[in-house]
């Protein structure tokens, strides 16, 4: 009889590892499909030129941001300048910033960053301030903010060059760069232009 009951429990250990086997072979397909999955979704997160940080999210934000007001701005010259260096100067702006806008609206939308349908408090209020005047006055003024907002607009993207590490932005960054120099001269060329006419 104990040699029956030696048997048994042999019979009965063998079950339980063979059903424990099984389970475990009926687990490992949906195992490998969930590493599978999540493989895919990493990689969907990293399909434009790598993970995009926070802070290079703020900076297209605030580029495209920059090529509305910078529209606006224009637009507003040449409604009420009769200056005709100034209207030239606007309609490059125009020109350029439209194009460049849709560029940054387009690597918003790769980079999954929703773009910005309005300028900033700040852009807002320049404009607001510039819509009160006329005349030599505001094309002073305008030839005054063209230049501090490029100057400002230059450093910000080459240290961006430096910084950025999403190969789509990289990108942006070094094919805008060369307008804003350009724009830069040429806004540096007209404040003081307008600044001799003034007076």
């Amino acid at each position: 009889m104990n040699t029956w009951r030696f048997f048994g429990a042999a019979a009965l250990v063998a079950l339980v590892c063979m059903t424990a086997l099984a389970q475990d072979q009926n687990q490992s397909p949906q195992a490998t499909n969930s590493g599978a999955q999540a493989a895919v979704l990493s990689g969907s997160m990293n399909h434009h030129g790598g993970a995009i940080t926070t802070a290079e999210q703020q900076f297209v934000t605030e580029a495209a941001q920059g090529d509305r007001a910078e529209v606006d701005l224009a637009n507003l010259a040449l409604q009420k300048s009769s200056n005709p260096d100034v209207k030239q100067f606007a309609q490059r702006i125009v020109d350029d910033h439209t194009q460049n806008q849709q560029q940054v609206d387009s690597l918003a939308s790769k980079l999954n960053i929703t773009p910005p349908s309005d300028v900033s408090a700040e852009q807002k209020e320049n404009i607001d301030g510039l819509q009160t005047l006329s005349g030599d006055q505001f094309d002073r003024a305008y030839a005054r903010l063209m230049l501090h907002e490029h100057r400002k607009d230059v450093s910000e993207f080459r240290r961006e060059q430096q910084m950025a590490k999403n190969s789509d932005l990289k990108r942006y960054v070094a094919q805008t760069l060369p307008f804003l120099e350009q724009h830069l001269q040429l806004a540096s060329r007209l404040n003081s232009r307008v600044a001799r006419e003034g007076f």
